[in-house]
């Protein structure tokens, strides 16, 4: 029989407030207390948003790149083995514009990591893990996706 979570703790690291009710997050973070049918309930944009995940051309990448990169990204910088089930954009397509889906950096990552780099998206960090991780700001977009195109095109 399903179980309620048991976690009260606000998810943001080193927070100790007590969670929203509808969220991971405490309301100092985001967290929100009543349901906000406006934001969840299905508007053109959140369908239109979400088409874009259903097309065969995201799905075909998707594989591919799963193929490629199983592994969580940011669990292997601390050497840690866990599948990867999440596609990240490094550059938030939502944050650019639509040219940023199919033209952006993206990363393998496990569930929990993509909560976590969300998390930092809403503070304006856009984090690529590797060894270093490198942070990102919009303003870095182009020089960093030109520069991923360039490599891909010398190899």
């Amino acid at each position: 029989m399903p179980t309620v979570p048991s976690t009260t703790v606000c998810s943001t690291l080193g927070c100790k407030n007590t969670k929203a009710r509808f969220s991971s997050l405490c309301t100092e973070h985001g967290g929100r207390d009543t349901f906000d049918h406006k934001r969840y309930n299905n508007t053109k944009g959140r369908k239109e948003a979400g088409s874009k995940y259903n097309s065969s051309q995201w799905r075909s990448f998707r594989q591919i790149q799963l193929s490629k990169h199983p592994i969580c990204a940011s669990c292997a910088t601390e050497a840690v083995i866990t599948p990867a089930c999440h596609i990240d954009h490094v550059f938030p397509w939502s944050h650019l514009g639509e040219y940023a889906f199919i033209r952006n950096v993206f990363q393998s990552l496990c569930a929990s990591c993509h909560t976590h780099k969300t998390q930092l998206e809403a503070k304006g960090i856009y984090r690529r893990y590797g060894t270093p991780n490198s942070d990102y700001t919009l303003k870095d977009y182009q020089m960093v996706v030109n520069h991923s195109y360039k490599v891909l095109n010398d190899n």
